[in-house]
């Protein structure tokens, strides 16, 4: 496929070459500043919303640090969407200083939706209707319209009592789950809340009233939580590999722990199918009805009764950088900008799945961490670890880990992540019940203090597959 590659490298280039790039606010804004100089880009300045520059090359960008990070998603994005839209004077004259004739080009983050900033053009800003069809309270729609099975939902107002009975009337013997929605910025399961019985209800109605215009009911799933990527072209969706989102549960709470994704973990071929033709279907349906471009997420619960999806985002998701990781020389985050911003790039919609599709199912990576608030430590402090089974201890010195636990400063006063090394773990199979072992590890040696999770369960005819492993086995 070298010459997919070469091809949207050459259309890149053709979009990038020779032109004033502002990166505003995003992640990986080194490698991002690195791609736009091999496009031939004539130079770079990064506003990034954290508080420190990283060692960067002056000849490649111009590091300016806005110190507006605000440790969470949505509080962040709000801040840098204000200074998109009202520039302060400090940054009208970096703006000024690096493209005095007003004709940079200006990419932001994925939930931007703000058409230009200080006179130039956002080539990533998404559409308003792009932005509404991420409303979960609305979202059975599509399914219905595309025939999709799902789970029943109901939509409702803030109104309790009304709640509580349609959460009598879905319960399955495992609880509901409230998603409300509207107007913040809703992501990592923080408008989510398991509900078994009526004080847990009392409870999500108290944190969902203030923040949310409705609320979607729905039985609660049991298996994993997983995401399929859809990229819209012209011509067509190219779909990705299913991913999984590690997500366990609180013990004893009604909240869940949005920890991040990985791609090891592969959900039967009858689901993996299930979830690819359902987003070919979506991504069809988004480019028909509103010209949709770029990429989107399909979400839901890979269950026994097959994949039950529950929510979309139209936007790049954090994700796609299992995708980036997996083939590395395609700028594909600036792939997602052309799209966005309605260039051709030259390759098929079929040609682009098969490069990333292949690439990604031989090279499996996770981003998997969580903030913590007990402890604030002042450098980063990391140790390799060794799975047995679903436990988890540091690895002595001559073993071989099977990957690394961090902890690192953060705005919101640590940082925990957890690194899995590839080659070691056995493959297919979810890695969330190992995230919670580690998360233990972390609680009992680093007072993290995140308290007892529990991991999703896979369907039952994984469990009856797979076989027994011994990951000690595994070691060198």
């Amino acid at each position: 496929m070298d010459h997919v590659l070469s091809a949207l490298q050459e259309r890149l280039g053709t979009l990038f070459g020779d032109r004033l790039v502002v990166l505003a606010g995003g992640t990986r804004l080194s490698t991002r500043a690195g791609e736009l100089h091999q496009l031939g880009a004539r130079h770079t300045l990064v506003l990034s919303t954290d508080d420190h520059a990283p060692l960067h090359d002056s000849g490649v960008a111009r590091w300016v640090t806005l110190g507006i990070a605000g440790g969470f998603v949505a509080v962040e994005q709000n801040r840098l969407t204000r200074l998109l839209t009202s520039p302060n004077r400090r940054v009208r004259q970096v703006l000024e200083d690096f493209d005095p004739a007003g004709e940079a080009l200006v990419i932001s983050t994925p939930y931007v939706h703000t058409p230009e900033f200080a006179g130039r053009p956002v080539l990533n800003a998404r559409r308003p209707e792009w932005v509404e069809l991420e409303n979960k309270t609305t979202i059975d729609a599509l399914w219905d319209e595309l025939s999709a099975p799902r789970a029943p939902a109901v939509v409702l107002d803030l109104d309790f009592e009304g709640l509580w009975d349609a959460t009598l009337e879905l319960d399955r013997g495992a609880g509901v789950v409230w998603s409300g929605d509207g107007p913040a910025i809703n992501g990592g399961a923080n408008f989510v809340r398991r509900v078994r019985d009526r004080q847990e209800a009392l409870d999500a109605f108290e944190v969902l009233r203030p923040k949310c215009d409705f609320v979607r009911v729905m039985p609660f799933l049991e298996g994993i939580p997983v995401s399929v990527h859809g990229i819209v072209f012209p011509d067509g969706t190219a779909v990705l590999r299913p991913i999984e989102m590690v997500v366990p549960r609180r013990a004893g709470q009604a909240r869940f722990l949005y920890a991040g994704c990985a791609s090891y973990y592969d959900p039967p071929t009858r689901i993996r199918e299930e979830m690819r033709n359902l987003a070919r279907r979506v991504g069809e349906r988004l480019r028909e009805t509103v010209d949709y471009r770029g990429t989107f997420t399909l979400d839901g619960i890979a269950t026994a009764d097959g994949f039950l999806p529950t929510e979309i985002n139209t936007r790049y998701g954090g994700a796609m950088t299992c995708f980036e990781d997996a083939l590395p020389q395609l700028p594909l985050a600036l792939v997602q900008v052309a799209l966005v911003a309605g260039h051709d790039l030259g390759v098929s919609s079929i040609e682009f799945e098969e490069l990333l599709v292949n690439a990604a199912d031989d090279y499996r990576q996770g981003t998997v961490g969580a903030n913590v608030r007990a402890v604030n430590p002042t450098e980063t402090v990391e140790r390799p670890i060794v799975f047995t089974e679903w436990s988890c201890r540091f690895a002595h010195p001559e073993e071989s880990p099977h990957g690394a636990l961090r902890l690192r400063p953060s705005p919101l006063g640590a940082r925990l992540e957890l690194d899995f090394f590839a080659d070691q773990l056995p493959p297919g199979r979810p890695v969330v019940a190992l995230t919670v072992a580690a998360f233990a590890l972390a609680d009992q040696e680093w007072q993290t203090a995140m308290g007892p999770l529990e991991p999703a369960v896979p369907v039952e005819d994984e469990v009856a597959a797979a076989p027994v492993v011994e990951l000690d086995a595994v070691t060198a």
